[in-house]
């Protein structure tokens, strides 16, 4: 009896570890974000903008103009980070932002926790918030293709926008696998369709607009999943699970390694790694326990050359993205921006 009773408990248990593993798996890390209010640690090569002082969940740059999201605010600035006007984009709790687009002079904001997509026509004053009931995860991109803008989550799939409603419709026409292809870390577009770094057993996914239909292909290693994309020069360039470069040159049909890719030395991740692609460089962000990696690679470099030039190491700090304005890194971080020349 008592060897049984065992038995089931171990079941159990192991039952419950596995649950525990695949939810946390996907946990979004920007989620519910709180403001940092610790003083920032110095750093020699990245300047700390004192006029920001939030943690940054995300960051986009248009037209000269700088987008930062904080919990369920949204920063702007319209002068490099100088001074930024303020708008709530919910009440506290019901819109931690995740990504942010602008799109046809509204501004669109991705949220965590299943609070869906809110958006607004009149620069950040009044928001919409149409259909949340869509979404039971948070939403992880956006991306624009043909005058039709498209949103990604990480548990629900593709959707697209109805401009006509202002409201989102279904786009996960035939992901193959609901329980894994929903989860999108990424969607964007290249040469003419949209590709989307979707589910966790090393699948990928491109859109055929003729079949109307998701066309999975499968990474190197099985087991990997891409977590962060860009795309550059006819290219996607990939950073999955193994923590390594992957690119591909035909819509992510083939894929192959950078032959030298990341600082060796870095380990003890603890969050999803980004890409960045600027003017002059790739970029990307790692964080340790100890702190963040910044790492870029000359686009003019050879495809398989080192990542590991001018990398940076800032102590104590998580990165959470980074865009590029008039000459100079916007370093987006849970104490505020960073700034450095080009």
């Amino acid at each position: 009896m008592r060897t049984k009773l065992s038995e089931t408990i171990c079941i159990c248990l192991l039952a419950a570890f596995v649950f525990y593993g695949l939810s946390s798996c996907h946990k979004n890390k920007n989620e519910n974000p709180q403001p940092r209010v610790s003083v920032p640690v110095p750093t020699d090569k990245w300047t700390h903008l004192n006029t920001a002082n939030w943690n940054v969940s995300a960051v986009e740059v248009v037209n000269n103009t700088i987008y930062a999201g904080s919990g369920n605010t949204l920063y702007i600035s319209k002068d490099e980070g100088a001074t930024w006007k303020s708008v709530k984009v919910a009440a506290p709790g019901a819109a931690d932002i995740t990504a942010i687009k602008v799109f046809n002079n509204c501004i669109y904001i991705g949220s965590a926790g299943g609070n869906g997509i809110f958006s607004s026509n009149d620069g950040g004053v009044n928001w919409e918030n149409s259909n949340a009931s869509l979404f039971e995860n948070s939403v992880s991109s956006f991306a624009e293709l043909n005058n039709k803008l498209y949103a990604a989550s990480d548990g629900d799939g593709v959707f697209v926008l109805n401009q006509s409603s202002n409201k989102w419709e279904s786009f996960s026409y035939n992901l193959p696998r609901p329980f894994t292809s929903y989860h999108v870390f990424k969607i964007t577009r290249i040469d003419n369709t949209l590709v989307a770094a979707a589910g966790v057993n090393s699948t990928f996914y491109r859109y055929s607009f003729d079949a109307r239909q998701w066309i999975e292909s499968s990474l190197p290693k099985h087991g990997t999943y891409i977590l962060d994309m860009v795309v550059d020069n006819g290219a996607i360039i990939g950073i999955g699970t193994e923590g390594k470069i992957l690119r591909s040159e035909n819509l992510g049909m083939d894929w192959i390694y950078d032959a030298l890719d990341l600082l060796s030395s870095i380990s003890m991740v603890i969050s999803n790694e980004k890409l960045y692609t600027g003017s002059l460089n790739y970029y990307v962000l790692i964080n340790t326990v100890n702190g963040g990696w910044t790492q870029q690679r000359d686009k003019a470099a050879p495809v398989g050359s080192s990542w590991a030039i001018k990398n940076d190491f800032l102590s104590k700090i998580l990165l959470n993205g980074i865009a590029e304005l008039n000459g100079k890194l916007f370093l987006a971080t849970d104490h505020g921006f960073y700034i450095r020349k080009l």
